[in-house]
């Protein structure tokens, strides 16, 4: 007999373990599905932004996730002539932590999955590919068979096994089996006919010029390429291959130790080389998240380069997104209209990603001398200050005006200040866990009243007193800050850690709540029963 579940997860990468996490941790019945036979071990991506290091806050340890990683504060831009150009300027931090970190991608996925087996109602099963996705009833029959040897989908082996369940989530990669199963198509921004090969490293002895802490890229016309760490005690190259380059020859382990001491200034015996790969970019965006009650997310649905540093973050994104919603609608406290704005949400916000990240590759490629002298003198008179601000989510669940126009600050990343905790300071999040933030200056729950707080509680906000006598001390003074930036007292935050709206004063911070629990209506039969 087939098993029965809230949700199917197929793809147990970053994107998949955190839905497992957040979900799991909300007790719903969870079955994962991943076509290799156990944990990768080795990094893919190497940078995590501060927007998703807070939601690893939930997903895992944060302790154990961000072991070993290092704040990315500056990039540095060097040109075709050898010369200094300018520089990305990340000193900045973003919802509590450092803007960018370079990380150890395994100990992110070791954090997640240590918690995800902490919740007997998820089932991870490695090695099982799945190979089919059929709609029945009200939710979807999910069929696996055993991969084969290192996840081939061409060599599957044992009987079928099949699970019944309500929702089905694929985060399975840019090659997405469950986004063609549900016939959602794929627009090609560009094809990429170039490799690149990816080599990492262990450090062994200290590196010169202080190269365990510098990130740079090396635009030189012929063969640009990419060095940064991989976290504390690692390194990386990222280089573009010339098109008489053998494969062969160049996935040797020489070639890139040699690269390393030559171009790089690493000698070789300063490091031990863990991984070598040659690949090839994608530039693509699925034309839709969501057909029925099965999402895509992660590669799946935006696949990208790799320079902004973006891939991975994306994808968490999206399942810090989903997460919440499916949540709320499990339990029964919101309609199932609520999901539609996974889609509308992420699918315009990631595409942004996907052509600023191909934006950014062919300033990296210019494909003369003359357009590299161009791209060279345009980022000396800018410093490198090149890069786009990151546009906050639109046409979801937001707060807007009377007039309907977007609230200050809707759809972007919510601040998150350190207060204090037995005189300790403490990321805020660590003190009142995860969901919604009504984080306000006022006390607000006389002017709320019993039935918008008795809603505010089933819903799981957090009612967070900022200074008075009985809130929290402000340690940092992020939150007076932001407050005294935007004219403002009171800060609305979804659980994935973007803004729903600001309020200045009592009435107005009401008429904010009021905005939020509109948008989020209880289920059709629910509501006819109050």
């Amino acid at each position: 007999m087939s098993k029965s579940v809230d949700v199917v997860i197929v793809g147990f990468g970053p994107a998949g373990e955190m839905v497992a996490s957040l979900l799991g941790q909300r007790g719903h019945s969870i079955v994962v599905f991943d076509k290799f036979p156990e944990p990768y071990g080795l990094p893919r991506m190497s940078t995590l932004d501060g927007e998703v290091a807070r939601l690893l806050q939930h997903a895992s340890n944060p302790r154990e996730a961000l072991a070993e990683s290092l704040p990315q504060r500056t990039v540095e831009l060097w040109g075709a002539d050898g010369k200094q150009k300018g520089f990305f300027d990340w000193n900045y931090k973003r919802g509590g932590h450092w803007s960018h970190l370079s990380l150890h991608q395994p100990n992110i996925e070791a954090a997640m999955e240590r918690r995800i087996a902490q919740n007997p109602n998820v089932d991870v099963r490695w090695g099982r590919c799945v190979t089919g996705v059929r709609a029945e009833g009200d939710g979807y029959i999910v069929t696996t068979q055993v991969a084969g040897a290192d996840g081939q989908d061409t060599e599957l082996v044992g009987d079928v096994e099949t699970v019944n369940a309500r929702y089905v989530i694929g985060m399975d990669g840019a090659n997405g089996y469950v986004r063609d199963a549900v016939g959602i198509d794929v627009e090609v921004l560009h094809h990429h006919d170039d490799r690149w090969i990816l080599t990492d490293y262990d450090v062994v002895k200290p590196l010169p010029n202080d190269l365990e802490h510098r990130i740079y890229f090396d635009l030189d016309l012929d063969q640009p390429y990419f060095f940064a760490p991989n976290g504390a005690g690692r390194v990386r190259t990222d280089v573009r291959m010339l098109p008489t380059d053998d494969a062969d020859t160049e996935a040797a382990e020489e070639r890139g130790l040699d690269f390393l001491e030559k171009k790089v200034g690493i000698p070789r015996d300063h490091v031990r080389q863990t991984r070598r790969k040659i690949y090839s970019f994608r530039s693509q965006v699925a034309t839709a998240m969501r057909r029925g009650n099965v999402f895509i997310g992660g590669d799946s649905a935006h696949a990208m380069t790799p320079y902004m540093g973006q891939g991975a973050c994306c994808a968490m994104r999206d399942a810090g997104n989903l997460s919440w919603k499916l949540d709320l609608v499990l339990r029964g406290l919101v309609d199932e209209s609520v999901l539609d704005s996974y889609e509308s949400e992420r699918l315009s916000h990631s595409r942004f990603f996907v052509e600023g990240s191909l934006a950014a590759y062919k300033m990296v490629n210019p494909a003369t001398p003359e357009e590299a002298a161009g791209r060279d003198g345009y980022l000396e008179s800018t410093g490198g200050n090149v890069t786009p601000p990151i546009p906050p989510l639109r046409d979801g669940i937001l707060h807007r005006d009377a007039d309907g126009e977007y609230g200050a600050e809707a759809g972007t990343v919510a601040p998150q200040g350190t207060v204090l905790v037995d005189g300790q300071e403490v990321l805020l999040d660590d003190v009142v866990g995860y969901g919604f933030q009504l984080v306000s200056t006022h006390a607000l729950d006389e002017a709320l009243g019993a039935d918008r707080l008795h809603r505010l509680d089933d819903l799981g906000v957090k009612r967070i007193r900022i200074g008075g006598e009985h809130g929290f001390v402000d340690a940092d003074n992020t939150y007076a800050e932001y407050f005294a930036g935007y004219g403002a007292t009171t800060l609305l935050s979804r659980p994935d850690v973007y803004v729903f709206g600001i309020a200045d004063g009592v009435e107005e911070s009401v008429r904010l709540v009021d905005s939020l629990l509109a948008q989020l209506p209880q289920p059709a039969a629910v509501a006819a029963t109050v």
